[in-house]
């Protein structure tokens, strides 16, 4: 068995530490919306390390 974590695995871990430094008892909505929100952050930074920065996104 291999202990290396997918990205999504390491995404979640991270929004799980954020929820727990921001709020007392996070709930798993709160886990999940950020969690939500750091897939987002990845995927505009793939976008933008791909050379589209100027494009518009349908």
């Amino acid at each position: 068995m291999s202990n290396h974590l997918t990205e999504t695995e390491q995404l979640l871990i991270n929004a799980q530490e954020i929820a727990a430094r921001r709020f007392t008892s996070p709930s798993e909505r709160a886990v999940m919306d950020i969690f939500d929100e750091l897939r987002a952050e990845r995927d505009r930074a793939t976008w933008a390390t791909d050379g589209r920065e100027a494009a518009t996104v349908h």
